[in-house]
């Protein structure tokens, strides 16, 4: 089980599905070591690290992870690497400068994305402290939307600085856990999403580590109508696995909020290790945040119930 390849995976499913002038200085979101002079009528995003214009469409997505995955996320930074993703590339990958990375690479692009076709910058940074992609997405056609000179023009103050702490990182998040049950934490991405696992790695391979994922999403929940299907599919459509099976789904209503409950078994795609897999979901009227665990079938005994505890002390801010 490849951590990182697999959690940048799962992420950027989840952005593609959630998705006065310029200021003289750089803005960095919450806990973020990436920043950039937001164009006009972009403002710091309170659901993901980042920046947006809602009433537009419009969104800047700063997204980052370790050192370490930078070659990973280069060897697929390209045509056909995109491609397999449902990015379809303009131009590049080309050179683009970037203060204080090592190197930085500039990809045009566009997605149709829930029926809407989206014109896309995407920045790959590498730096000695991150690495970090940059996604700007813009509906085409968009009334008043920004120009493609006015995109480039704020991807050319991208600026790279020591990130935050952890802790503080994990404070910025929207939605809290009061228990971790003793996962360990061990990476905050995209401002919205929190990973931890248990063991002396911060990579887990093979499935030799459990590895819990805590993604929120507080602008496009699902219809309370919809919720368990929505929830099935999203189980269903976890990357990095294979042959997923739901042997129990169960839905409550606690606090003011719906919890829906999945586990099942899975493979894993890389190794062909033998997986137990759980989602525990909270649902408020137009906001979640669901927890997901992977972890070796052979030791569900001893996670399943602990992973259960941390999810449920999950609440949203």
């Amino acid at each position: 089980m490849q951590f990182v390849g697999r959690v940048f995976g799962l992420l950027f499913v989840l952005l593609v599905i959630a998705q006065p002038g310029f200021a003289q200085e750089a803005v960095f979101p919450s806990g973020s070591g990436i920043g950039l002079v937001p164009p006009a009528g972009l403002v710091p995003s309170s659901s993901f690290s980042g920046f947006e214009d809602p009433a537009k469409g419009t969104s800047i997505v700063v997204t980052e992870l370790p050192v370490d995955a930078y070659a990973t996320i280069a060897a697929g930074f390209n045509r056909e690497g995109l491609l397999a993703t449902g990015i379809e590339t303009i131009s590049g990958p080309e050179e683009w400068p970037v203060q204080g990375a090592v190197v930085s690479k500039l990809i045009r692009a566009s997605q149709v994305a829930a029926g809407v076709k989206y014109r896309k910058w995407i920045v790959l940074v590498g730096a000695e402290s991150t690495t970090a992609m940059v996604t700007v997405q813009i509906p085409d056609g968009a009334k008043g939307a920004l120009s493609d000179a006015d995109v480039e023009k704020a991807l050319r103050t991208l600026v790279v600085r020591a990130p935050a702490s952890l802790p503080d990182q994990i404070a910025s998040l929207p939605f809290k856990v009061a228990d971790t049950s003793g996962f360990r934490p061990v990476r905050v991405i995209a401002g919205a999403t929190l990973l931890l696992t248990e063991g002396p790695n911060d990579v887990a391979i093979n499935s030799m580590q459990p590895m819990v994922i805590i993604a929120s999403n507080l602008n496009t929940a699902p219809e309370a109508a919809t919720r368990l299907e929505f929830s099935k599919k999203a189980f269903a459509s976890l990357t990095g696995i294979k042959d997923v099976q739901s042997d129990n789904e169960t839905s409550s209503e606690v606090d003011g909020a719906e919890w829906i409950e999945i586990d099942g078994t899975a493979t894993d795609s890389a190794s062909g290790d033998a997986l137990y897999v759980a989602q525990i979901a909270r649902f408020e009227t137009n906001r979640y945040v669901r927890a997901i665990l992977i972890v070796n079938a052979t030791e569900k005994s001893k996670y399943a119930d602990r992973f259960r505890k941390l999810a449920k002390s999950m609440t949203i801010n």
